[in-house]
């Protein structure tokens, strides 16, 4: 099987190298994960294990709360696990469009939605008519085939993904050398697009990050949850006993929602044995969640770098297109460790 990563030069007008539209298997998703690979257990571990871990939780959970904060929009428009790999998929499909011919419509977004179980058809519909309504998505240029209702990100939406990378890694600075240098890749274009399409690449062949941290799956599925998730991380971090000493109403204004949602989110996490909710009105992070919030973040760090590290390889001057079969796989290919 073809490596996903074989290299074409941009048409005319572009810099560097991208990737293929290739598609990633099964086999190429295991590697990732197994002993060997970028995201395994043992790397996961290793990460969590090192005395800067908890810190650098804090500051990425700060960063991600600070992001959404109090904006309405962009709240609704990625407040959960479904709008999350929806807008992810509206900027994939865009950049996707000189391999396809055709880019983000409304109709290969929702089949793109229906067939990953991500979301109905009726809800990605009305997530692009909220993008549209923020300047997150515009019309077409002129001169393509208006038949398809062809739509494309703003520089907006861009910024907007490219944010929420960097928070992860500022968090990771001190835990992992590249981490600067990709840093400085979110101002390139070519790498933005590339480690859109790698990432989304992996989604499409069923990598979830739930599935490694399941009990994160409340938070992740309800309106707003993670946001409410990485505002008491912001204030706790990990690895710390005492109760996080937080305001409800808060937590709701933060996420543009009702206090009585967040009480009920609150409630079912503590029913579930994740959180302690305190005589005094502060909460407690037990050791299930405590647990996935490490391999969430590990996972979450281990992917930036992983997706930078690629970038860097494949752009290297002098480069050529390599296939690997197999699932065979060094540095260059999905599946390899990052040298980070």
């Amino acid at each position: 099987m073809s490596s996903t990563v074989e290299i074409h030069p941009h048409r005319e007008g572009n810099r560097g190298r991208r990737f293929s539209d290739g598609e990633i298997s099964r086999h190429q998703l295991d590697a990732l994960l197994g002993k060997d690979g970028a995201f395994s257990r043992e790397r996961r571990a290793a990460l969590q294990a090192k005395p800067g871990f908890a810190a650098a939780v804090r500051t990425t959970a700060m960063g991600l709360a600070q992001h959404h904060r109090g904006n309405r929009l962009l709240n609704a428009i990625i407040s959960d696990r479904g709008r999350f790999l929806a807008a992810l998929f509206v900027l994939d499909l865009h950049f996707r469009r000189e391999d396809d011919g055709v880019g983000l419509t409304p109709g290969r977004l929702k089949e793109l939605c229906v067939a990953q179980n991500v979301c109905s058809a009726t809800r990605a519909g009305a997530l692009l008519t909220l993008m549209k309504l923020g300047g997150f998505v515009e019309a077409a240029p002129r001169g393509r085939d208006g038949r398809l209702r062809e739509l494309v990100p703003t520089q907006k939406l861009i910024a907007q993904q490219c944010a929420r990378w960097r928070c992860y890694l500022l968090g990771a600075a001190a835990l992992l050398p590249n981490a600067a240098r990709a840093q400085a890749m979110l101002d390139d274009p070519d790498f933005v697009s590339g480690a859109v399409r790698l990432m989304s690449a992996h989604f499409r062949a069923g990598f979830r990050f739930v599935d490694f941290a399941p009990n994160l799956r409340l938070f992740c599925d309800r309106n707003g949850g993670l946001f409410v998730l990485f505002s008491l991380l912001a204030v706790d971090g990990t690895g710390r006993d005492e109760p996080i000493e937080i305001s409800v109403s808060e937590l709701a204004r933060s996420i543009s929602t009702s206090r009585a949602h967040v009480v009920k989110m609150l409630k079912d996490a503590e029913a579930e044995g994740l959180l302690q909710r305190v005589s005094n009105g502060g909460i407690r992070i037990l050791p299930p969640l405590e647990r996935d919030v490490g391999e969430f973040f590990a996972l979450g760090y281990l992917w930036v770098m992983y997706m930078a590290e690629v970038m860097l390889d494949h752009r290297a001057p002098g480069l050529s297109s390599t296939a690997h079969r197999d699932g065979a796989s060094d540095s260059r290919t999905p599946g390899a460790a990052p040298r980070s």
